[in-house]
């Protein structure tokens, strides 16, 4: 039996790898397949994201790990521990930054439903027993999205459970996404959608275009109430939520919009409320302001830090 990498407290803690022993017998009833991409990371919570994954009540889970094609040798060596275990695949990304290494895991993906686990994040203890039981009692549903928590880099709890909205309309998109981790997704429809979008940066295209492209096609979405992912809302390694300029995430924002047919009046208020709020966390205002705090060692803008209900 896996060691729950939780303590009394809420924070994840980093347990020895020890693969739950399983047969083949029964493959079909895999209903989730987690997809983890992995670029920069930091290696303490790349370890937390994989115990959260052995620690799961229900042990029929599978797991597509996709790195960068040139990395491909280093992560054999980093995960050489969970990779012994059979459920686990490594496969190098066919695609474009993000959006393609979620795209390879999808078409990588044996199962009906396909999930998304960040490699700086962690799912809770029962996540995948939850989304088994919801699919198996909601087979019209293409999506469900849960509620969340998230914590610092030490794990410590910021805020209380973030609860899933109830109602997802397509309406609600130019305003924020209306879906949030963890985001499980019908594998079939995902591809017929033409999967995430691989023209987009790396800014949204998961949890943001996507989901509001699947609303676009009619997927049906259900909430699902339990808590089932924890955010990591981390400042001591690379994050493309501080690390990429303001700018930069701007313009990806506005391509967004401008995909979905949004107006232009729309989306200047859009982006100017996310100038207040959540890109106040950017670590650079634009390319240059990065370029002569690097060169100057001047260090990066004063630490924002999102509040949680």
């Amino acid at each position: 039996m896996t060691t729950l990498p939780y303590d009394d407290a809420g924070k994840v803690r980093v347990t020895a790898v020890v693969p739950i022993e399983h047969s083949d017998e029964g493959a079909g009833a895999v209903r989730v397949t987690a997809v983890v991409p992995i670029k920069h990371y930091e290696e303490r919570f790349l370890r937390e994201a994989f115990a959260s994954l052995f620690a799961q009540t229900s042990p029929t889970w599978r797991a597509a790990v996709v790195v960068e094609p040139g990395d491909v040798e280093h992560f054999r060596g980093v995960l050489a521990a969970e990779l012994a275990d059979p459920r686990i695949e490594l496969c190098a990304n066919e695609g474009g930054k993000l959006a393609g290494a979620i795209n390879t895991g999808i078409r990588r993906a044996a199962s009906d439903f396909v999930a998304i686990l960040l490699a700086d994040d962690a799912w809770e203890p029962h996540a995948v027993a939850v989304l088994e039981r919801d699919i198996a009692a909601h087979p019209g549903v293409d999506f469900f999205h849960s509620a969340r928590r998230a914590v610092d880099d030490d794990g410590r709890p910021q805020g209380g459970i973030m609860p899933a909205r109830q109602t997802v309309e397509v309406a609600a998109f130019p305003w924020g996404s209306p879906v949030k981790h963890l985001l499980c997704f019908r594998r079939a429809k995902a591809l017929a959608v033409g999967g995430i979008d691989e023209t987009l940066d790396s800014v949204g295209p998961d949890d943001y275009d996507f989901p509001w492209t699947m609303a676009d096609h009619g997927a049906r979405f259900r909430a699902i109430a339990e808590c089932l992912y924890v955010y990591r809302d981390h400042r001591s390694g690379y994050r493309l939520t501080t690390h990429l300029t303001r700018s930069r995430h701007t313009r990806a924002l506005v391509r967004i919009m401008r995909k979905h047919g949004v107006g232009w009046w729309t989306t200047f208020q859009r982006v100017r409320a996310a100038r207040r709020e959540y890109l106040q966390q950017c670590l650079y205002r634009n390319a240059l302001d990065q370029w002569v705090r690097e060169r100057l060692g001047l260090g990066s803008r004063a630490i924002w830090r999102q509040r949680y209900p």
